[in-house]
Order: structure tokens, then sequence, then C-alpha cells
């Protein structure tokens, strides 16, 4: 008497072998995406705290000061709070970044710009990555992270 079931199936050798190969791959996609988002989760991290540091910057009152004086109080701000921003990112490679906020000249528009680098991202990343002899290391990560943000006063 066949209800309707399936019959059961003899598992075969070849599955298994199938999925020793399958196996290390979705392991390897699995750790990679997993360094990948810390990775750009930093690299975001980053580029929020120099956007916050320049639109810091922008609050100086410019009647409080000579026109002379406006650029270094604004260059002053600015690098005040990006090393209060930078603070607040994770202890284990913010001593690592390097930080730097200067004014220039575009065309006739002063430019706050500031920018922040961690300069040896492939040596000492914040997750590790695996090295694997003579394939290298897995996954491939920026030699450095940069970020950086500028905007008119």
């Amino acid at each position: 008497m066949n209800l309707g079931y399936a019959k059961k199936r003899k598992c075969t050798g070849s599955m298994t072998i199938e999925s020793l190969f399958l196996f290390p791959v979705m392991l390897g996609i699995l750790y990679a995406s997993a360094i990948y988002g810390v990775t750009f989760f930093g690299k975001y991290q980053m580029q929020d705290a120099v956007d916050r540091a320049v639109a810091a910057a922008l609050h100086v009152d410019r009647s409080a000061y000579a026109a002379g004086d406006v650029p270094a109080a604004v260059k002053e701000r600015a690098e005040a709070a990006l090393t209060n921003f930078k603070g607040s990112l994770p202890d284990s490679w913010s001593g690592s970044l390097v930080s730097n906020c200067l004014t220039e000249l575009a065309g006739e528009v002063e430019v706050i710009f500031c920018s922040l680098t961690y300069p040896d991202f492939s040596t000492n990343p914040i997750a590790p990555s695996l090295n694997f002899g003579f394939l290298g290391e897995f996954p491939p990560l920026p030699n450095e992270l940069h970020a950086e943000a500028r905007a008119a006063f």
C-alpha cells in the first residue's frame, strides 16, 4: 500500500564529497562578508566623525572675529571637534588614526578640510584576516582607510 510518501533515498558518497568541497567555500564567503562588514562599518564611523567635525566648524560666529581671524577660529573648532569625535571611536583602533584639519582657498572661497586616516590598515586591521601561506591573506584588505570632508565657509 503506497500512501504517496516519497521513498527514502540512500545517501551516496558523492554528496559527502560535494559537501567537503562546498563547506570551505561557504565558510570563506561568510568570513569575508563579516570582515568586509566590519571594515565598511569602521570606514562609515570615520566618515561620520569628519562630517560632524566639519559641520561643527561651520557654527563659528563670524561676527565675533576679525575677518582675518575667522579661518583660524574655524580650523581650531574643527580640530577640537575631530579630536572629540575621534575619541568616541573604538579604543582598539582609534589610537592608530591620524587626523588633520586645515583651511584652504578654493578660488575666492575659504574651505575647511578635515581628514581621518587609518594608515596601516592592511598590517593592523580592525578584524584579523587569515594567512594561507603561498595563497596570501584572505580576504584582501585595503592598505589604508581614509575619510575626508570639506565645506566652504
